[in-house]
């Protein structure tokens, strides 16, 4: 995913995220039919959680992985909305952030002053 903007990487594991709730969703529809016993039924049930799974690792879990500060900046493009706050790494205040809608990038600054600031 080299080269893609914040913008871009947003986008895409948004999408991410929604075709794997999608594939869980679609898992129990099938799981509470009338049929669900019946093999295809259950066939097409595990095909769809090993599709959601297989999202999650390849593209959910390697950002779990990280160290904190990439989880959190991780957590934050992966969020659709244009500004937001999460707990701050350092001093477990609040780290308001928001993403510029001409480049994309994301700014984040701590209440606490003399603490954490950035930008990406």
């Amino acid at each position: 995913m080299d080269g893609l903007t914040a913008r871009d990487r947003s986008t895409f594991n948004a999408g991410i995220e929604a075709a794997r709730q999608m594939a869980l969703t679609a898992a129990v529809t099938l799981e509470v039919r009338d049929d669900a016993r019946q093999v295809r039924q259950q066939a097409a049930v595990a095909a769809l959680q090993g599709l959601a799974a297989g999202l999650h690792a390849a593209f959910i879990a390697p950002l779990a992985e990280t160290g904190p500060m990439h989880r959190v900046m991780a957590a934050i493009a992966a969020d659709p909305a244009g500004s937001g706050a999460v707990e701050c790494l350092d001093c477990k205040g609040w780290l308001a952030w928001a993403r510029d809608s001409s480049n994309g990038h994301l700014h984040a600054q701590c209440e606490t002053e003399g603490c954490l600031k950035l930008m990406q």
